[in-house]
C-alpha cells in the first residue's frame, strides 16, 4: 500500500513538472558590455616654428699680431639671446638662427722698460671682445624630440683696446680704441624638446675672424697724438648651452 502511494506521488510530480516550468520567468540576458573609452592619439612632435631663447657659455680665443706674438688664452664667459626658425620635412629640419652675446673675453699684456739714466717706463695693453654675434643656416636630423644639427654662417665681434703708458718722468697717458671685426663660423650640437614648446641645447662653434689691420692712437700729455697700425689675427672656440621656447 505504501509502495503504491509513493508511486502515485512520483507520477503526479512528473506530470506537474512541465506545467511548473511553463510558469517560470524566461532567463535574463547578461548586461551589455560598456564601450571602450576613446583615447585620442597624440600627433607626432614637430620642430617647425619660430623660437626665442637665452644662451650662455665659455669661449677660448687665439689672438696674434703681425710680429709673431701670440696671446693665449684670451677667454671669458658669454651670455645672450637667441632667435631662430625651423621647418621640418620628414626627419630633416632646416632653418636659420641668430645669437647675440655679451662677452667677457680679454687678454692683458704689460711691459716695463728700465734705463739707468732716465729711469723706468711701462706700458699695458688690454684687448677685449665685448660682443659676439652669429647668424647661420642650420641643418638637422630629428629623432622625435631629439635633434642633431650643424650650422654655418657669419660672425661679428666688437673689439676694444685699452692702452696705458707711463714715461720716464712719471706721466701716465691712457687711450681706448674700438673696432668691428667680421668673419665666418661653423658649429654642431644637440637639441632636445622636454615639452612641446621648451627645448634645451648644447653646441660648439668655431669662429674665424681672419686678419685685420687695426689703427691704434694714443694722445701724449703734450697734446700730440701717436698712431700705429697693428695687423692681428683672431679665432675663437665657443661652447654654449641654451633654453628655447618654440612657437608651433
Amino acid at each position: 500500500m505504501r509502495l503504491y502511494a509513493f508511486a502515485a506521488l512520483l507520477a503526479s510530480a512528473v506530470t506537474a513538472a512541465p506545467a511548473l516550468a511553463a510558469d517560470l520567468p524566461p532567463p535574463v540576458a547578461p548586461p551589455p558590455r560598456a564601450p571602450a573609452a576613446y583615447v585620442p592619439v597624440a600627433p607626432p612632435f614637430t620642430w617647425t616654428g619660430i623660437y626665442v631663447g637665452v644662451n650662455g657659455g665659455y669661449s677660448w680665443a687665439n689672438w696674434s699680431d703681425g710680429f709673431g706674438d701670440t696671446f693665449t688664452p684670451s677667454d671669458g664667459w658669454l651670455v645672450g639671446a637667441t632667435l631662430g626658425f625651423n621647418y621640418q620635412i620628414n626627419q630633416f629640419v632646416i632653418g636659420v638662427e641668430g645669437d647675440i652675446d655679451w662677452s667677457g673675453m680679454k687678454w692683458t699684456q704689460s711691459a716695463v722698460f728700465s734705463d739707468p739714466f732716465f729711469g723706468t717706463a711701462g706700458a699695458s695693453i688690454t684687448n677685449k671682445d665685448e660682443t659676439l654675434g652669429t647668424f647661420a643656416a642650420r641643418f638637422g636630423y630629428a629623432m622625435d624630440r631629439a635633434l642633431l644639427f650643424v650650422k654655418a654662417g657669419g660672425a661679428w665681434t666688437h673689439e676694444v683696446w685699452d692702452l696705458s703708458a707711463t714715461n720716464v718722468l712719471g706721466a701716465t697717458v691712457t687711450s681706448s680704441n674700438s673696432f668691428d671685426r667680421f668673419g665666418w663660423m661653423v658649429g654642431a650640437g644637440l637639441e632636445y624638446a622636454i615639452t612641446d614648446n621648451i627645448t634645451v641645447k648644447g653646441e660648439y662653434n668655431f669662429v674665424d675672424f681672419g686678419t685685420s689691420n687695426e689703427n691704434l692712437s694714443i694722445t701724449a700729455p703734450t697734446g700730440g697724438t701717436l698712431t700705429g697700425t697693428v695687423p692681428s689675427k683672431l679665432y675663437m672656440n665657443v661652447f654654449k648651452v641654451g633654453v628655447n621656447y618654440l612657437f608651433h
